[in-house]
């Protein structure tokens, strides 16, 4: 005899009735799955231990297919989040439920890049990247950490993998810095300034204004540190490359060109063989270059730019297999995807970021407004609960797990 049965039993002999929270957690949970959302959260309210049984994560498992959960890889705060609480930060972000707050201001108009990784946003300004450790709090505010690197040039993009940390400089050079706090220069990488950077393993790519896309190879001493740098490959792609981008595998390099020259905006190069293996994007319009992309898996590219459309690329067949259109016609500088579902895109006008579900293609979930300013998102990124926007002349976070 189950334990609910008993009470029953035992209730009926004393002409007494059982209450509801007399009944044992096995039974609450029962009937909680034949519950719909509003409900579960007024249960949430009563007590403690009904708040304590519904936070539990298969009793909201259900609802799964009713929110679009990030998956995020470079936050290990998601990791403790309840999936209760992953679906109310879902369910702002879609409804436009957020705090805005200001992360940092630069002292003239710039051209920055940022990312988020393990806890820290990074930033370039000008000649420094800078390390910001963004509040999760809403009444606390961001600090600034000490760690940052100085250039003697510009910093045009940079990338942190690995515990790595390289970026490309106005000066055409490259730098990689380690955890260990040593730092290895590639000072005659590009005649003219070094667009786009990326890193995978040992292998790092870039991409310059002399229209070339360069591969190295990193060489390590028996310690672990970086001992030198070997150039393995230049390929010529006909005009100046703004962005590339390495497989999760490293097998595949694609770089994206400003196509006012040369055969296409997109090129892929295997790696293994060390050649072109396909040109993509050639019915675009001349001068509609592509200005950031991004490998979902070996197979499937990401890439936006000044045709104003999101595309998803099937390297297999070399077709493309989706697309979003920016509902204003503005041109995309930046895109950030979780690998499942979402994207996030940075428009060109107003600090707009649109929201794409993957499964929708007329219009984006949210567009989101950031500053209150006519400036260009030239970079953006995000974690489990926050958004981060890189504008002319400041930094903001969008905090979607705030109460309102």
């Amino acid at each position: 005899m189950s334990k609910t049965t008993s009470l029953l039993v035992e209730a009926k002999s004393k002409g007494s009735y059982i209450q509801f929270l007399d009944l044992p957690d096995d039974a609450l949970l029962t009937i909680f799955t034949h519950l719909d959302i509003a409900s579960l959260a007024l249960l949430s309210r009563v007590c403690r231990r009904l708040k304590a049984l519904l936070n539990r994560d298969h009793v909201w498992m259900l609802f799964n297919d009713n929110f679009n959960i990030l998956q995020v890889d470079n936050d290990k705060h998601d990791k403790g989040l309840p999936l209760k609480e992953k679906f109310r930060i879902s369910h702002n972000r879609e409804k436009g439920v957020y705090q805005e707050t200001l992360l940092t201001n630069f002292p003239g108009r710039q051209l920055p890049w940022l990312q988020y990784h393990n806890g820290n946003l990074w930033v370039s300004s000008r000649n420094v990247i800078q390390s910001i450790k963004p509040s999760v709090h809403k009444k606390s505010r961001s600090k600034k950490d000490n760690t940052g690197h100085k250039l003697n040039q510009d910093v045009t993009k940079f990338v942190i993998r690995d515990e790595k940390i390289v970026s490309g400089c106005l000066d055409g050079s490259i730098h990689i810095w380690e955890t260990s706090g040593s730092h290895t220069e590639i000072s005659n990488a590009h005649s003219l300034d070094t667009q786009a950077v990326d890193l995978c393993g040992t292998t790092i790519v870039s991409g310059s204004r002399e229209a070339t896309l360069k591969v190295y190879s990193l060489q390590y001493d028996d310690s672990g540190g970086i001992q030198g740098v070997e150039e393995r490959s230049c390929f010529q792609v006909g005009d100046r490359v703004w962005s590339v981008a390495l497989s999760q595998g490293g097998c595949f390099c694609a770089s994206g060109t400003a196509f006012c020259e040369g055969e296409s905006p997109i090129s892929i190069v295997d790696l293994n063989k060390m050649c072109r293996v396909s040109q993509l994007g050639q019915e675009h319009k001349i001068g509609a270059g592509v200005l950031d992309l991004l490998f979902e898996d070996e197979r499937s590219l990401l890439t936006c730019g000044y045709d104003a459309y999101l595309r998803q690329w099937d390297l297999r067949t070399n077709t493309c297999v989706c697309c979003w259109e920016q509902q204003y016609d503005s041109a995309y500088y930046c895109l950030r995807s979780d690998g499942h579902r979402s994207v996030f895109a940075g428009t060109s006008r107003h600090g707009s970021v649109d929201l794409w579900d993957k499964r929708q293609t007329k219009s984006p979930v949210k567009t989101f407004y950031v500053g209150h300013r006519n400036s260009p998102v030239y970079s953006l990124d995000f974690s489990s609960t926050h958004l981060f926007v890189a504008l002319d002349l400041q930094v903001k976070a969008l905090n979607f797990s705030c109460y309102k």
